[in-house]
């Protein structure tokens, strides 16, 4: 556990030297703030809105960040050489692998809570209300989501390059987020091999849009019952773990190469 921890803190450190948290923690104050700028119609912008347009912001840049950052993991450890002096200490490589994923998971919940926090204060301000315990449960389920999406970005870059591996991550997510769910209604107008095919698809694809909660904050729907929020984090781990597992099968197996081109 202390190698875990000890990799861990590097990826955090890497991160708060990067300027790419900085900027998106801008990025989505400024987008927040200027909300609340704009006369639409002759009057303000409902804090509805705000709410919506601002959790959407932060469903968008946290994803985003995630897929960025967890691409370039293990890449830049194989081209600048570190790789192979870590892997020479008494580090197991699943050891080393879930170091990389608990610093940048934890890494992007940190950052997650600042958005929400922008969010919350800036609709707070205009006025909107909605329930407090609601936005905790949207949070937990957000960042449950943000792990997966760190899995899956190390597991496509362990046989992919940096740049393949970012881009399938993305196509990937964006496929289970919004083609996945619309399965169903696309089985009424299919038969055959056509429709057993969609439904393997559906049945056997990651449900990324389990884990996006923002509508019960934005229509004051309430809390998720306790057993339906465990079943469905319990499902995210599952997520998170097979794709661990499936990277960590390829990272024992993975022979480095000094100066490859990644």
């Amino acid at each position: 556990m202390a190698n875990i921890i000890t990799i861990a803190q590097t990826v955090w450190l890497e991160m708060l030297r990067r300027k790419d948290l900085y900027i998106i923690l801008t990025l989505q104050a400024f987008f927040t703030f200027l909300l609340t700028t704009v006369d639409a119609f002759g009057s303000d912008v409902p804090s509805s809105y705000i709410m919506d347009i601002g959790l959407m912001l932060a469903f968008l840049l946290s994803i985003a960040m995630s897929v960025a950052m967890g691409a370039r993991q293990i890449p830049n450890e194989i081209r600048s050489g570190t790789i192979f002096f870590i892997l020479t200490k008494p580090i197991d490589r699943f050891e080393f692998l879930l170091g990389k994923w608990l610093g940048l998971w934890s890494g992007m919940v940190g950052a997650n809570a600042l958005f929400y926090l922008i969010v919350t204060g800036v609709t707070l301000s205009k006025g909107y209300a909605f329930e407090p315990l609601v936005l905790v449960q949207v949070f937990c389920l957000h960042s449950m989501l943000l792990g997966i999406v760190v899995a899956m970005s190390l597991f496509f870059t362990l046989f992919l390059t940096q740049g393949a591996g970012g881009t399938a991550t993305g196509i990937f997510v964006v496929l289970c987020y919004l083609f996945v769910p619309r399965i169903p209604n696309l089985l009424a107008y299919e038969s055959g091999w056509r429709s057993t095919a969609l439904s393997l698809i559906y049945y056997l694809s990651p449900h990324l849009e389990l884990f996006d909660m923002r509508a019960r904050v934005l229509h004051g729907w309430g809390m998720l019952g306790s057993g339906i929020l465990i079943g469905t984090i319990a499902y995210g781990l599952l997520l998170t773990a097979i794709f661990l597992g499936l990277a960590g099968i390829i990272f024992r197996k993975k022979h480095f190469t000094r100066g490859a081109n990644l």
